[in-house]
């Protein structure tokens, strides 16, 4: 047996393991219960109508905050537009949970800012109007104001890529920008705007934090209730299936609207698009639309955790927080050496061989990280269950069982950088080591290793953010008394200790914006 056959058997193998918790959750979905119709009698209604219901909300409010941001800071230069470039990345760099709990905690009921403004004017709740943040409204507006960046970075990586002769013949029928905005630049952009829309309501359809903590039924938090509240798997894994479903359709149309982006601008004429000086009331507001969304998404939510984790963090960080910090950085760590080494086994097959059978083995893998965390643990739940009462092997509520479950959910992230390092390696690199008999360990070891070390180090720190930020997989999967900064930070929230909870959220935010500023000058470069 040589190395090679060793790479795709390898390789067979941990596509195999990986598939199995899908494969178990998609086995359930035609099963039947007495709790199951209960379910569906009472809540199922209730948990499509929501998560169709925030479908629309987050595509709606993502498309225009991001499409319109993009479209500005692609086009025009006006005061501030080399600094929007960066920040309207940033809200990224909070999880939306996080800032979930931070505009609870301002603009609930007994909220900070609500109780300021009421003592200013002198008025009780009942006397104006309220807006109430702790609603499916306020789930939407959040999460749009932490997912827009999804669509502004599709769409501006789009707008840079096309020609100026779009725009100078629009100019030539006597076009205004306005006109331009809406009869040209939009119609060419709608597959990128519509890709990073279903990227932005993936994400919404499958977060747990916040639709816990404002009180909104979903799959995913009806996933949690039937789980730890009736005590059933097989019901818990029939919702967990239907969700998945759902999710690989909006994953058909994602990957079908990317087929239809052309540049068709690009080749010996493409001429890049000479930016417009904005002036007057034009450049205030060009300002002015980029600065909401950047101040609602980042600086209005960090500055007001910087202020909590000031009142706090000497009464938070203790031993106790210490032990927490440092089992969120084993499972970062470990984790993030583990998928790194996985991914290359995945990549590394696929130049070697150049089959069909080894790409397919690695498009599958990736499907993981499109599948929401609480149905990834209820999948691995199931399959380690299997495994214990055929092996006697238990695994379930065991560190293996979170790791694993980190492994299935973002792999395809280091396999994406792997894949983006490779292709600038051209091949006639390992053709010319081939014919100095240099041999395939000093091939790697001499040649591809020090081309793809950027990769690597990038495939490193983003599936170590990812995971310390991974909250309803952990919750579910991890050990007794086995907690991470994002589980501690849910928990403080829910025995009302939002201010303490800024602390652990602050660390995860440091890190994430570390890891953003990162992805920005890639992409800049």
């Amino acid at each position: 047996m040589n190395y090679f056959n060793k790479l795709t058997i390898s390789s067979v193998f941990l596509t195999l393991l990986i598939s199995m918790p899908a494969l178990l959750l998609l086995s359930n979905i035609f099963s039947s219960s007495d709790n199951w119709s209960h379910l569906v009698d009472t809540v199922l209604f209730e948990y499509v109508f929501n998560s169709l219901y925030i479908m629309f909300g987050v595509a709606l409010l993502t498309s225009v905050i991001g499409f319109s941001t993009a479209y500005i800071t692609s086009l025009f230069t006006f005061t501030g537009s080399k600094f929007f470039h960066y920040a309207l990345i940033l809200p990224f760099a909070i999880p939306t949970y996080i800032v979930s709990y931070v505009y609870g905690g301002m603009f609930d009921i007994t909220g900070s800012v609500t109780t300021f403004i009421l003592n200013l004017i002198d008025k009780d709740l009942s006397e104006v109007y309220f807006f109430d943040i702790m609603s499916i409204e306020g789930a939407i507006i959040v999460m749009s104001l932490v997912l827009y960046p999804y669509v502004y970075l599709i769409s501006k990586t789009y707008l840079k890529s096309e020609s100026s002769s779009i725009i100078d013949a629009s100019k030539t029928f006597g076009f205004t920008n306005f006109q331009i905005f809406y009869k040209v630049i939009i119609p060419i952009s709608r597959p990128a705007i519509v890709a990073g829309v279903i990227l932005a309501v993936m994400e919404a359809v499958a977060d747990f934090g916040v639709m816990d903590y404002y009180g909104v039924s979903t799959f995913v938090t009806g996933i949690f209730r039937t789980w730890f509240g009736l005590g059933s798997v097989e019901d818990a894994s029939k919702l967990a299936s239907m969700l998945m479903l759902f999710i690989f359709i909006l994953i058909f149309l994602e990957k079908y609207q990317r087929k239809n982006i052309r540049y068709r601008s690009a080749g010996k004429d493409f001429k890049p698009i000479t930016k417009e000086k904005l002036k007057g009331y034009k450049n205030v507001l060009a300002f002015i639309i980029c600065f909401i969304p950047f101040f609602l998404g980042f600086l209005l939510p960090f500055t007001q955790m910087s202020y909590w984790f000031y009142l706090s963090y000497e009464s938070t960080i203790s031993e106790e927080f210490l032990t927490v910090f440092y089992q969120t950085l084993f499972l970062g760590v470990t984790t993030s050496v583990l998928i790194t080494f996985l991914a290359f086994i995945f990549t590394f097959n696929i130049r070697v061989h150049k089959s069909k059978l080894a790409d397919y083995l690695t498009q599958i893998s990736k499907l993981g990280y499109s599948i929401p965390g609480a149905v990834v643990a209820v999948g691995i739940l199931s399959f380690f269950l299997l495994i214990n009462q055929t092996l006697d092997i238990l695994l379930v509520g065991s560190i293996v069982a979170v790791i694993f479950g980190y492994v299935v959910r973002f792999l395809a992230i280091s396999i994406n950088n792997y894949e983006s390092g490779f292709s600038k390696i051209p091949q006639t690199y390992d053709d010319a080591c081939k014919t100095m008999n240099l041999g395939s360990f000093r091939t790697f070891y001499k040649v591809i290793l020090p081309l793809i070390k950027n990769s690597i180090i990038a495939s490193l720190i983003i599936v170590f953010i990812e995971v310390i930020k991974e909250l309803p997989l952990t919750m579910i999967l991890r050990p007794f008394n086995f907690d991470t900064l994002a589980v501690l930070s849910h928990e403080l929230v829910g025995q009302a200790q939002v201010v303490e909870s800024s602390v652990p959220a602050m660390f995860i935010v440091v890190l994430g914006i570390i890891s953003v500023l990162i992805l920005a000058n890639k992409m800049k470069d």
